[in-house]
C-alpha cells in the first residue's frame, strides 16, 4: 500500500492537534509540520513527527493541510504561487476564510474547509467539514479518511454554517472548560483537595457525555431526571436561568460566529 503524504502548514494548538492524532491512528501516513517558529517547530519533533522551517516543495504531497492564523492567509498565499500546480486536496482548518477565497488566492479548485477543534489530538474529536463542488470522489474519500481517523466528521452544505461550527466545534472545548473550571473552583473553595476536584469534575464530564451519546436523548431529558423537584439541583438551575445564564451562552456563540466572518473579510 502507498503511503500518503499529509503536510500540515502550522503547528499552532490546532495544527499540532491533527499532527498528533494522525500519528496516534496508525494509519498508513507520512506526516510533516511547516512550522517557522523553533520552539514548536522543536515541539513536534520530540513529538517524533518530522518538522520543517519552511514549505519547500508542497507538489510532493498528496494532502496540505492550511493550519495558520487566517490573518496570515494573504501573505501565504503570495509566497506560495506553486500552489496553483499543486496536484492534491488543500485542507483550510482557518476561521472566516471561504472556499471562493481559498480558490482565488490559491489558484486552486481542490479545496475543502473542515472546523475540527482540540480533542483531535486524541482521536476524539468533531469536525465540520464542506468541500468544493469540483472536488472528485476519491479526493472527498481521503478527506473523510483523514478526518475519521481524528474522531467523528460530517458534511454540511451550507458554507455559512461553517462560521458557527467554529463557534460551536472550535470553541466547544473551551466553553466546558470554562463552565468545568467553575466547578472546581467551588469545590476547592468548600474545601475539597485540588486532585479532587479536578478528578470528581473530569469524570463527571466524561460520565455526562457517555451517557447522552449512549441514550441518544436531549441534554434536556437528563437534566430533568437529576432536578428533583424542589431540590438542590432545581434550585441552582432555577438561579443560571435568572441569570440567563443559556441565553449568554447563545449569545457568546453568535458573537464568536460573527469573528469568523470578520476574519473572512465577509462583514
Amino acid at each position: 500500500m502507498t503511503s500518503t503524504n499529509v503536510v500540515i502548514v502550522g503547528a499552532g494548538h490546532m495544527g499540532s492537534a491533527i499532527a498528533l492524532g494522525l500519528r496516534r491512528s496508525n494509519s498508513f501516513l507520512s506526516i510533516t509540520v511547516i512550522e517557522s517558529n523553533p520552539i514548536r517547530r522543536n515541539e513536534i519533533i520530540t513529538a517524533g513527527i518530522p518538522s520543517l522551517e519552511c514549505l519547500s516543495d508542497p507538489l510532493l504531497s498528496d494532502v496540505l493541510i492550511l493550519a495558520i492564523p487566517p490573518q496570515t492567509f494573504l501573505e501565504f498565499s503570495k509566497r506560495t504561487p506553486q500552489l496553483e500546480q499543486y496536484p492534491g486536496v488543500i485542507i483550510s482548518v482557518m476561521a472566516g476564510i471561504n472556499i471562493a477565497e481559498l480558490k482565488s488566492r490559491l489558484k486552486n479548485s481542490k479545496i475543502c474547509r473542515a472546523i475540527p477543534n482540540l480533542p483531535c489530538a486524541i482521536n476524539e474529536g468533531v469536525t465540520a467539514l464542506i468541500c468544493a463542488p469540483r472536488l472528485s470522489k476519491d479526493n472527498k474519500g481521503l478527506i473523510n479518511n483523514l478526518f475519521s481517523t481524528l474522531g467523528t466528521y460530517f458534511h454540511v452544505k451550507d458554507e455559512n454554517l461553517i462560521d458557527d461550527a467554529t463557534a460551536i466545534i472550535g470553541g466547544g472545548p473551551a466553553y466546558i472548560c470554562y463552565f468545568a473550571t467553575a466547578l472546581i473552583e467551588y469545590a476547592q473553595s468548600v474545601g475539597f483537595e485540588s486532585k479532587s476536584a479536578f478528578l470528581m469534575t473530569t469524570k463527571i464530564l466524561q460520565g455526562t457525555a457517555a451517557l447522552l451519546e449512549i441514550n441518544q436523548e436531549p441534554p434536556e431529558k437528563l437534566c430533568q431526571q437529576v432536578m428533583t423537584p424542589k431540590g438542590t439541583t432545581e434550585l441552582a438551575i432555577n438561579h443560571f436561568d435568572k441569570k440567563h445564564v443559556r441565553a449568554t451562552i447563545i449569545s457568546g456563540l453568535k458573537q464568536s460566529s460573527r469573528r469568523s466572518k470578520i476574519l473572512g473579510g465577509r462583514t
